[in-house]
């Protein structure tokens, strides 16, 4: 396990209890991402989470080619930074590694998951580490994207801003679990203050 991971780790299970009540009572709400992100010296990780209704306006898997635009559309948007978080100038960062695709159920295209369960298994999978809430055969989906940055002076790394909310008319908000060299924590952000300062 890398050290940023365990960071993210680490902070995932620092959060807040309220946190994690709301996720199991309310898990995979419509207009809700999620966003774990860690600083560890001068690397920065990010991963988002967002459901597809948020991004692409449903969640049943992509048959026409209407929706495989929107979404090949939304993945294109969320290949580029700049789309999703505002970094300060200040801090100095640069792209390293980028990685946006979208997981939907059982036409799984998310390239971290093994290819070659059946069905049943994935489906079961989901209980045990997803916060998705569905009910048997309903569809779902959801957008992974993940960032890494390197920055010069990460000590400027303390408020970050979305234009994702501009981006995605459907997204309303993002639970953020973030972990720096000055602790762990967890906040909300949302179309009427689109930043989250670190603490």
């Amino acid at each position: 396990m890398t050290p940023i991971r365990f960071a993210l780790l680490a902070s995932l299970t620092a959060a807040p209890l309220w946190a994690q009540e709301t996720r199991e009572m309310d898990a995979h709400v419509h207009g809700v991402s999620t966003l774990e992100l860690a600083v560890e010296g001068e690397i920065i990780e990010m991963n988002l989470m967002s459901p597809g209704m948020d991004l692409v306006g449903f969640e049943y898997a992509a048959s026409t080619d209407a929706d495989k635009d929107k979404v090949e559309a939304a993945i294109r948007t969320l290949l580029l930074p700049e789309n999703v978080i505002a970094l300060p100038k200040a801090a100095g960062c640069r792209l390293t590694e980028v990685l946006a695709h979208l997981h939907a159920g059982d036409h799984d295209d998310d390239q971290d998951d093994d290819h070659d369960q059946d069905a049943a298994t994935e489906a079961h999978s989901h209980d045990d580490g997803d916060d998705h809430a569905h009910t048997e055969g309903a569809a779902h989906s959801e957008f992974h994207a993940r960032y890494i940055f390197a920055c010069a002076q990460p000590q400027d790394l303390t408020t970050l801003g979305f234009p994702f909310f501009e981006r995605f008319e459907n997204a309303h908000e993002i639970e953020a679990h973030y972990v720096t060299a000055t602790g762990a924590g967890a906040a909300e952000t949302n179309r009427s203050v689109a930043k989250l300062t670190l603490d």
